[in-house]
Order: structure tokens, then C-alpha cells, then sequence
């Protein structure tokens, strides 16, 4: 599906969009068919602690992947499918001489009856752009992501800054924005498996337990103007691929 001026203006308003149908059954099974074979052969890792920030828990509860595009020929090349690149412009870059950067690219995998959520944050406290909303998640359910298996959870109207963060330690690394926020406020979004969310940096938002019985996936690309892109200042694998485009009166246009 393509973006249209209503998603363009919601993203504007509220900080996030929804395209329950993005990628094609196509597309989508081969998302499928990569993702799983990287966790039958255990290249995801479990995150998930003792609530300690240390001690892994004994069962898989939270299994991540980042970065992801060098595992995998198909996460390799979703960024340069022409309808991502046109809707990451059309959201964050505003001029004909701003380019974006694939900034990052993640998976987390919630195993089925005991997968942990991921907590209440902001991708900007990890990245710590000069401007939040000039960089994009667009994170596409693997799998139907519904309240039931805890989808994805976003907060409208608080992306105007940074809010305080702590270590989670439900987790090894991750941290958590949780006590700034009030639950009730949250807005769960039910994505239909190749449906996508796009959500600025500064957009706070988190996941939920999944007790189904079956496991829950996502896979998450963020695109970064160039304008504000700056060094990792987080900790990432060297070989992480990025890939670059900038805009022109002709539309986006890739360079590596």
C-alpha cells in the first residue's frame, strides 16, 4: 500500500502512521522464511534477565538480532525496495538536497507463551539526534500482532523532547522510560502480519507479553536524515551495513 497525505498527516500530528498492508504475501513470506531460519539456527539472542539487568533467564523470553541487515540477503535489501524509500521521504525529509540514512536494523522474536515485552522508550534516547522527528521507525509485523500477543504500544503527544530514561533491568542493555509516562495514555496498535507502523525517534513506545501460543515477531528499520545523523553512540557490531539515499525532483534516489 502506499503512503497517502493522511498518513503523511497523521505521522505530522500525532508521530506515528499505520499501513496494515505494506508488504505483499509475497514479500511477506519471504520476510517469514529469512526470519525463521536466523532463529532455528540461533542467531537470535535472549535479552531477557532475572530482573537484574544481568543473570539471563533460564528460558528464551526476548530474543534479539542487531544488528540485522548483514545476516541475511533479504534484510540486506529491504531498505532499497522503492516504497520504502518514498515513504521514509515523504516523512522526514522536507528539501530536495536531504538525504537519509538506514541508521539501524533490529528484530525482536517473543517466543510463544512466555515472550517478555519491551519496555516504555524512545529510540532518540539511544540515538540522541539534535531532532527526534527527523528520523523514522518503520516496524513491520512478521506476524498478526494483536493486544492478545502484546503488539506494538505508542503515546501520542509526547515526542516533543527526551524523556528521562533508566536501565531496564528486565533486560541486558535495553533501558526504560516507564515512570515518565502514564499506561492509560497508551494506544495499541493491531497490525496485520506485512503491515507496518513508521514512528519518529521521539515517539515513546513498547511492546507487551505474549502468553499466546504462538510466537510474535517484528522486524524494525530507522531512517535518519543526514541533517542529524551522527556516530553511533550506541554499542553495534562493526559490519552493520548502512545505506544512504537523497532526494531529488525525480524522487529518492540510493548512493552507498
Amino acid at each position: 500500500a502506499c503512503l497517502s497525505q493522511a498518513h503523511i498527516e497523521e505521522f505530522k500530528l500525532k508521530g506515528f502512521t499505520k499501513l496494515d498492508s505494506f508488504w505483499t504475501k509475497q514479500e511477506l513470506k519471504a520476510i517469514q522464511d529469512a526470519l525463521s531460519s536466523l532463529e532455528k539456527g540461533g542467531k537470535l539472542n535472549n535479552v531477557a534477565t532475572e530482573d537484574d539487568g544481568t543473570t539471563h533467564t533460564s528460558e528464551n523470553k526476548n530474543l534479539q538480532l542487531c544488528p540485522l541487515m548483514p545476516e541475511h540477503p533479504i534484510f540486506d535489501c529491504l531498505p532499497f525496495v522503492p516504497k520504502v524509500r518514498e515513504a521514509v521521504s515523504k516523512l522526514i525529509l522536507t528539501d530536495v538536497d536531504e538525504s537519509c540514512c538506514c541508521y539501524l536494523s533490529q528484530t525482536f522474536w517473543k517466543p510463544a507463551h512466555h515472550g517478555l515485552g519491551t519496555s516504555w522508550h524512545q529510540d532518540n534516547a539511544y540515538f540522541k539526534l539534535s531532532d527526534g522527528k527527523k528520523g523514522t521507525a518503520m516496524w513491520t509485523a512478521v506476524h498478526d500482532a494483536t493486544v492478545d500477543n502484546g503488539t506494538l504500544h505508542v503515546m501520542a503527544g509526547k515526542d516533543r523532547e527526551v524523556l528521562s530514561h533508566e536501565r531496564d533491568l528486565t533486560s541486558d542493555h535495553l533501558i526504560s522510560c516507564k515512570d515518565s509516562l502514564k499506561e492509560q495514555d497508551a494506544v495499541a496498535l493491531e497490525v496485520p502480519a506485512g503491515g507496518v507502523v513508521f514512528f519518529n525517534c521521539n515517539v515513546p513506545h513498547c511492546t507487551k507479553a505474549n502468553i499466546t501460543d504462538n510466537p510474535r515477531a517484528a522486524v524494525a528499520y530507522h531512517f535518519v536524515s543526514m541533517d542529524v545523523a551522527r556516530d553511533s553512540l550506541f554499542s553495534l557490531p562493526e559490519e552493520d551495513n548502512g545505506c544512504f539515499w537523497s532526494t531529488t525532483t525525480e524522487g529518492a534516489v540510493y548512493s552507498t
